[in-house]
């Protein structure tokens, strides 16, 4: 299903998976393990759900090379400043789609009133610490880290 590995360094977990709809239980299996692994908090784990379905999403929409869907590597390791870092990549054709920087007057639409996709690179990069885009050996690479929680707000007492 997947692999867990120590070998000297950082511990890591990898899975492989196609861009299937039907891998998305795998998918989410996966990410509550890891982030049980590295001691996530509920609001942490709810977040890397969201940012490694996001990704995952757009590599089944988009990333099919010819009738075979792309292939799906997810990596995460424990070590370091963050609980855990995660490093999601597909053999999907090359595709940036965190070039597209968007306008503050953009940021500010309401969902209705914004222009089709790009909306969930947004939540990506506001859900995830340190995102980063790489092409390199025929794959798209995005690595993000699991911020620390933020506190709750707290309702004003009336």
């Amino acid at each position: 299903m997947y692999s867990f590995s120590d070998g000297g360094t950082s511990p890591t977990m990898h899975l492989t998976l196609p861009a299937d709809n039907r891998e998305y239980p795998r998918l989410r299996d996966f990410v509550d393990r890891a982030c049980q692994q590295a001691g996530c908090s509920p609001g942490q784990r709810t977040r890397v759900q969201l940012v490694v379905e996001e990704l995952f999403s757009n590599t089944v929409k988009y990333g099919r090379r010819e009738a075979l869907p792309a292939s799906v590597t997810i990596s995460v390791d424990f070590a370091g400043e963050y609980p855990m870092t995660v490093h999601y990549e597909d053999d999907a054709p090359q595709h940036d789609a965190f070039d597209q920087p968007e306008s503050e007057q953009e940021f500010k639409l309401s969902i209705t009133s914004r222009r089709v996709g790009g909306l969930g690179i947004v939540l990506v990069r506001e859900l995830g610490k340190d995102v980063s885009y790489s092409w390199s050996g025929g794959k798209n690479r995005v690595t993000f880290s699991v911020a620390a929680d933020t506190p709750r707000l707290q309702r004003p007492k009336t």
